[in-house]
């Protein structure tokens, strides 16, 4: 049965045409570099908010909506940057390539 993501890549184990992408590295650096960046710069945000005398509540509000969009922008980034990243360990080093048929992976160049 042919998979949906099957390419006109085959197997050379087993002949099979039966063959889909793995995404290791795309999807574990994917998601590194987005925890990394959401917690670094959330870090760094919270760290600098005003403290010690009472503020107005608005700027105290402003100042932690501020610290969580910026922390889902770091995020963003470093997904895109670490998914880059694992993609390029994915087609140079990992076995990208994953047969349905035999259960074996490999690289497809």
């Amino acid at each position: 049965m042919m998979s949906l993501f099957s390419s006109s890549t085959f197997c050379p184990f087993c002949r099979s045409h039966d063959v889909v992408p793995r995404s290791v590295g795309l999807k574990l650096f994917g998601t590194l570099g987005l925890l990394a960046g959401t917690a670094s710069v959330l870090r760094a945000s919270i760290k600098h908010l005003p403290t010690g005398t009472v503020s107005l509540p608005g700027v105290a509000l402003s100042g932690i909506a501020a610290a969580v969009l910026a922390a889902l922008n770091a995020g963003a980034l470093g997904c895109e940057v670490g998914s880059k990243a694992g993609a390029q360990l994915d087609r140079m080093l990992l076995g990208n390539r994953f047969c349905q048929t035999c259960k074996r992976s490999f690289i497809c160049l």
